[in-house]
């Protein structure tokens, strides 16, 4: 018998045939890193080698794929595995705390430690090894798991923990992949409560006893918040639906409630058809059959001349999107409403659509020129609103591609700000797509972040004797050679595989304005003359008290000192970056000394010529990060370095540093 691993990759691999399917499409669906999915790839294979109907072939650059020899006891075999949900398959611990918390949180009858240790086919000892990782999991949330003679195990704690719980550990992983990545673009959901969404859908859907998929529960969470969105912005939605259901049906009454709670909730009307498109995603079957018959093609039609379309794009993008079954189920789950919209000659308004014009035009663009080809859409007049819905599906798949094999990386320095970020720049500067940046965060807040989800720490300060279950790099803030030489050595050593480089970039542009703001010509000090730090420094310190007319030269030279203490803040052999352990100022500044002549730092480096000294505001406003992207490449472009020490005056230097 196969276990749950290997039947979703059985599943997928049928699905597909004869296409190939990549390891990392399977890692994608399965959840896992690339290097398992091959584990898993490997147990299928031998399991279908002994059964001697079916193998799987491998080819170096495509993925692999299902050859079958026998159709006839090979269909047997696939419906059996398949088909029938066998608890046997729950191997893995993770699967097995699933199982328990999903009966703790989701059915109503007692559970009992001895009945689940025979459900799951396990000893008393390795469950109460499962529930006591369990209550380190519910922990955080103030849940705790209790247990009594004549009631077994159940929960304890506050029903909005128990929800928060819910949607960060069934749920986020997967919002995150199929959302268009709200972990990157929750900003353009500011104000709508997503968590509320998910969980309003959930429990009416639960009671309602409707199963849906979870790319379909996904979907119909988008479309909601981006209706919250489209309202919140003032746009009107007056549309149609052709779908007949009628006010009695079960999807319809179910979509009445879950819009029901969230008016009630987030203090709102949606449209009167709303419900009607919310049934539409509830029913999705019937739906699609009955949208199909006016286009005159099958879906399997449909999904041939999208694979083809995303096969030109690979082309056009140096990627594997054809592949990418997170993509090609969630499009073909959007062309639904989409074609009811396009039958009624009717179009939806896109809150997004500024947003994406501006951080991804390429992408939008790419999404117009070949969606367009598809003869699904021949007859029908698309708005940019509604290509833009499409392009928000690539940019997902884009992200998921870029940050699937990426190290999750934690860095460290004393406050978290300057010294943390000029680390932050170099690292994504030098390892490009190797490593995922998790967060920038100080030395106080390190003892208190969860390592759970973190491949590798890399620290600019000595964390001396302490010990963790992940790998520590103490680094420079040069991020020298032998630094560099580290973190490959603990990458390589977890064997995670990267990407040599990224074929599309994503990037935003440094926004030049925000960096701007933070320089003036009153912060501006060129001199030839000058000969010590501590000159340097206390003729900086009185300019910015000048700007902000109010004494603070004493504090903020204590900060600075306080900050030097922890480690240095000199990031090239010609260039201080000094800044304060808390700010000190109201408003955010960037005060710069040239002093071409150049002046002894510390014993090490007798030859600053650039002091940046950055003063944060207090509200955390200003843009710390900008500004460091920038100091980066003035530390990596020597003959950058020299023009703007051989700037005399502001309007040249500033030129010269935003050029």
């Amino acid at each position: 018998m196969l276990g749950k691993r290997e039947k979703q990759i059985l599943k997928l691999l049928f699905e597909q045939k004869p296409a190939y399917v990549t390891s990392q499409t399977l890692a994608h669906k399965l959840k896992v890193s690339n290097k398992t999915a091959r584990k898993y790839l490997e147990l299928l294979e031998t399991s279908l080698k002994a059964a001697t109907f079916a193998t799987i072939e491998a080819k170096r650059g495509s993925g692999y794929r299902l050859q079958i020899m026998d159709e006839a006891n090979f269909a047997k075999f696939y419906l059996q595995e398949i088909k029938q949900k066998d608890i046997t398959a729950i191997k893995e611990a993770s699967d097995r705390q699933d199982y328990i918390l999903n009966r703790l949180l989701f059915e109503q009858e007692a559970s009992y430690v001895d009945d689940l240790a025979s459900e799951l086919f396990v000893s008393r000892s390795t469950l109460s090894k499962e529930l006591a990782e369990i209550k380190k999991l519910l922990e955080p949330y103030q849940i705790k798991l209790e247990s009594k003679c004549h009631r077994g195990i159940y929960l304890v704690g506050n029903e909005k923990n128990i929800r928060r719980f819910i949607i960060e550990y069934f749920f986020k992983d997967r919002l995150q992949d199929n959302l268009f990545a709200f972990s990157e673009y929750s900003n353009l959901l500011e104000g709508v409560m997503v968590d509320e969404i998910v969980l309003s859908v959930l429990e009416e859907c639960r009671k309602a006893k409707l199963k849906l998929s979870d790319l379909v529960i996904y979907n119909l969470v988008l479309h909601l918040g981006l209706a919250i969105k489209r309202i919140q912005n003032g746009f009107t939605m007056d549309l149609k639906t052709p779908l007949e259901l009628g006010p009695s049906s079960l999807e319809y009454q179910t979509a009445v409630k879950i819009l029901d709670r969230l008016e009630a909730k987030m203090h709102l009307k949606f449209a009167d058809k709303e419900a009607e498109f919310v049934a539409l995603h509830l029913k999705s079957e019937q739906g699609t059959a009955q949208i199909l018959q006016q286009t005159k093609l099958t879906k399997n039609e449909i999904e041939i001349q999208l694979v083809q379309v995303l096969q030109v794009l690979d082309q056009e993008l140096e990627i594997e999107l054809a592949q990418d079954q997170i993509l090609l189920d969630g499009l073909m789950l959007h062309f639904i409403p989409l074609l009811v919209r396009l039958q009624q000659c009717e179009s939806l308004e896109n809150p997004l659509l500024a947003e994406i014009k501006a951080k991804h035009p390429q992408i939008l663009a790419l999404t117009i020129k070949y969606f367009s080809q598809m003869p699904l859409f021949e007859q029908y007049h698309m708005t940019e609103d509604e290509w833009a819905y499409l392009a928000l599906h690539v940019i997902a798949a884009l992200e998921r591609h870029y940050n699937a094999q990426k190290a999750r990386v934690l860095v460290i320095c004393a406050t978290g700000q300057g010294s943390a970020q000029m680390i932050k720049n170099r690292l994504e500067h030098e390892f490009g797509a190797k490593l995922n940046i998790q967060a920038v965060i100080s030395y106080y807040e390190f003892a208190k972040y969860d390592l759970r989800n973190i491949d590798l720490v890399i620290s600019a300060l000595n964390l001396g004797n302490m010990v963790f279950n992940v790998p520590v790099v103490q680094v420079s803030v040069f991020l020298s050679e032998e630094d560099i030489r580290h973190i490959n050595y603990f990458l390589g050593k977890q064997k995670l595989r990267f990407f040599q480089a990224e074929k599309l970039a994503l990037p935003e542009e440094t926004d030049i304005s925000a960096v701007r703001s933070g320089f003036s010509e009153k912060l501006f000090y060129f001199s030839h003359t000058v000969q010590t730090k501590e000159q340097v420094l206390a003729e900086l310190t009185v300019r910015i008290a000048q700007v902000e007319q109010r004494e603070l030269t004493t504090e903020l030279l204590k900060q600075l000192k306080l900050r030097e203490s922890y480690s240095s803040v000199v990031f090239s052999q010609y260039m201080a970056v000094p800044h304060p352990v808390e700010a000190v100022t109201d408003a955010g500044y960037v005060a710069v000394a040239v002093v071409p002549k150049g002046i002894m730092w510390d014993e090490e480096h007798r030859d600053i010529q650039l002091v940046f000294l950055l003063s944060p505001d207090k509200l955390g406003n200003f843009a710390v990060d900008k500004v460091s992207q920038q100091l980066v490449k003035v530390m990596e472009d020597d003959t950058l370095r020299q023009t703007l020490v051989a700037s005399p005056d502001f309007t040249s230097f500033i030129q010269s540093l935003l050029a």
